[in-house]
């Protein structure tokens, strides 16, 4: 039988009357004091709006049951507009941004002020609390998301600076992707190069200076499993699961390198947890925001599978870490994804994909995942059977970009209550720090 969760319709907040932009922050909503020690947890699915995390839940696990990030006693709604004069669309930059510093800036710009300037992150007063730090990510650990936190820079496109930002910031877990930006050119690594995108692009080898500074350092699920802290990188494969679909004759499953993503929060909770000063750790499923670009449901399911399996892991931990704050949210929605009917009427419901991003891995004699003649339905967007049932659905794009809508927020433990209503994203950072006491 499914276990039977308290769980707040985001619908149904709206019909409560929280239609404003503003933090709700009713003292008698909370139910106790705040701990002295407490710990963040922020998982962001890049591009995971509401249709996506609908998809994800009608494929995965039905009708009935619940899936694991929208299971969380607490739901809300998140604007993605950022602070840029001409756009009203916000990248990953600026998303990240926002939760990170509590401003609203320009997009591209990546942890730091409107001005370009430089201001405390929350990672930068988790340290200043004697906390440790993590980033995980289950694609790039050095992409935008995770250098707002982490090493804030005027490009976002620096992979190898904010690599080093990262070591010089002493954050204390680093598990993810893109060993190529660790590497310098010419040395290829831990990790077998298979496509040109594997191909190291450093300017220094950064592992070196990593496990001078006293990280233990990982490249496969051997080495990974051996990691004990209080410091460690692990750089292991890269989109493991997407490779699959891509790369002919790879399975990610006997893949040594490859490394599950719930594993790595796993992993990262049992060294970060050795501090009983609390943690604060930002994790991505970045893999959801490429398969929006390419228009790739299918993909997307997979990279969902993945959110929610890291949330099932965080869920267990806070059962006896209770002081643990979590929350699930996204930067901001791609592809302009719809949920479909595959029949209308006895006859087939016309699909209008736009053109995606990035075909490359797609192409075939009949496209994966661009439009067909006459409104067919690419394989890449179903039909996708609702899990326990006879019913389908497909999926339909409007765009290969990003798009404005709000996103969802679920949440739970301590100050979990203020993610209820519709708020600016901004609004992460001010829960995080009220939760810090600042």
């Amino acid at each position: 039988m499914p276990v039977t969760h308290r769980v707040v319709p985001l619908l149904s907040l709206v019909a409560v009357g929280a239609l404003t932009l503003s933090a709700c922050s009713d003292p008698a909503a909370e139910s106790g004091a705040l701990p002295e020690n407490p710990s963040v947890i922020i998982l962001s699915g890049d591009g995971m709006g509401s249709q996506q995390r609908t998809a994800i839940q009608y494929h995965s696990y039905g009708l009935d049951e619940r899936q694991p990030m929208d299971a969380l006693p607490f739901a809300g709604m998140l604007d993605t507009i950022p602070g840029d004069p001409e756009y009203a669309v916000s990248d990953s930059a600026a998303g990240a941004t926002a939760w990170a510093i509590g401003q609203k800036v320009p997009n591209g710009t990546t942890g730091l002020g409107p001005d370009g300037d430089s201001v405390p992150t929350l990672l930068d007063m988790a340290k200043d609390r004697g906390m440790s730090t993590g980033l995980v990510n289950d694609h790039d650990v050095t992409n935008a998301t995770l250098a707002a936190f982490g090493a804030p820079v005027a490009d976002r496109d620096l992979k190898v600076e904010i690599a080093e930002g990262y070591l010089e910031r002493g954050v204390d877990v680093l598990f993810g992707g893109g060993e190529k930006y660790w590497y310098p050119e010419g040395d290829a690594g831990r990790i077998p190069d298979v496509g040109e995108d594997d191909v190291s692009e450093g300017t220094s080898n950064l592992v070196e200076r990593a496990e001078e500074l006293g990280y233990g350092y990982a490249y496969d699920r051997d080495t990974f499993d051996a990691l004990a802290g209080p410091r460690a990188l692990a750089l292991v494969q890269d989109s493991a699961k997407r490779r699959s679909t891509e790369i002919e004759g790879y399975d990610y499953q006997n893949d040594p390198h490859y490394v599950a993503p719930e594993k790595l929060v796993a992993k990262a909770l049992d060294i970060l947890g050795q501090n009983d000063k609390g943690f604060f750790l930002v994790i991505e499923s970045d893999d959801l925001d490429s398969d929006g670009h390419e228009h790739d449901a299918q993909n997307m399911m997979l990279a969902g599978e993945s959110v929610n399996a890291m949330v099932q892991v965080i869920t267990e931990y806070q059962k006896e870490h209770p002081d643990v704050l979590l929350i699930v949210t996204a930067d901001h929605e791609t592809g302009g994804m719809a949920i479909e009917n595959v029949l209308d009427d006895g006859e087939p419901e016309p699909n209008s994909d736009q053109i995606a991003d990035d075909p490359v891995p797609y192409w075939a004699e009949t496209p994966e995942n661009m439009p067909l003649p006459g409104g067919g339905v690419p394989k890449r967007s179903g039909p996708f059977t609702i899990k326990g049932t006879d019913r389908q659905f497909k999926v339909d794009w409007t765009t290969p970009e990003h798009t404005g809508t709000m996103v969802p927020v679920t949440a739970a433990g301590p100050l979990a209550e203020r993610f209820t209503g519709v708020h600016h994203n901004t609004h992460v950072y001010d829960v995080v720090t009220e939760l810090f006491g600042n």
